[in-house]
């Protein structure tokens, strides 16, 4: 019912003026309102960030990315917004900016018998990634892609057996900025396409195994010392194998 009077109504009977004027009066508040309580406990994300999918911390907190970044050979991953737990540079070398090598490393899992590190991410579909790193020097002689040890490459079938078992792996083969483009490309390839075989002979878990080669392109510490002379440590640094696992949905 109308609680004003209309604008020039003339029929009004002295009966129904008196029951109206007898109807209780209607609170101005008495419509509810749509609108949601603000949520106080929900931590506000940096400007373009994206929510997080991973607590690699250990904090409790979901970390938020923000943006990816495009490390080669199709590997594009989400860059935390803040990196609470990057794995440490070798003694003497200088991370490059951008460096595949800062990502969060991991805080429990067993790297005994596997001279390399271990790196946690998410790929730009939200995939999660796990990259093992390992020094090709531990592996190869110099200019050689012939396996010498195995004890890293063994260690690393069993981690992914036991822990990262039936996902995508793909072997990525570095080396440093010495010699020509033409010659580390093809070293890089030749190294990557062993490990992969190596991988599919000795039994590892996995959906798919492929291998890239990708020369001295992505250095993840620096080849020089600031003055142009050559640094042993950030060369020896990039001279790797990656083996990188896009895990199946949980």
């Amino acid at each position: 019912m109308a609680v004003g009077a209309g604008c020039g109504g003339s029929d009004e009977t002295p009966e129904t003026r008196a029951a109206s004027s007898s109807s209780p009066p209607v609170a101005a508040t008495a419509t509810p309102t749509t609108e949601a309580a603000p949520e106080e406990s929900a931590t506000p994300l940096p400007p373009g960030a994206q929510p997080g999918l991973d607590d690699y911390g250990g904090d409790g907190q979901l970390d938020p990315t923000c943006g990816t970044q495009d490390f080669g050979g199709g590997l594009v991953l989400r860059i935390p917004c803040e990196i609470t737990t990057p794995n440490e540079p070798e003694d003497g070398s200088r991370l490059v900016e951008g460096s595949l090598y800062r990502l969060p490393g991991s805080i429990d899992v067993n790297l005994d018998g596997i001279s390399g590190s271990l790196l946690l991410a998410r790929d730009d579909a939200g995939t999660k990634v796990v990259i093992v790193v390992f020094n090709s020097d531990n592996l190869f002689a110099t200019g050689s892609d012939q396996i010498g040890s195995t004890d890293t490459v063994d260690n690393t079938i069993r981690l992914i057996n036991s822990t990262f078992a039936g996902g995508e792996i793909q072997v990525r083969g570095h080396t440093d900025s010495t010699g020509t483009a033409d010659a580390n490309q093809q070293l890089s390839e030749r190294r990557a396409v062993v490990v992969r075989q190596y991988l599919t002979d000795h039994d590892v878990n996995a959906t798919t195994v492929t291998a890239i080669g990708l020369g001295s392109g992505q250095p993840i510490a620096e080849n020089s010392n600031p003055d142009g002379t050559p640094d042993p440590e950030g060369q020896a640094f990039n001279r790797r194998v990656e083996i990188v696992l896009r895990l199946p949905a949980a």
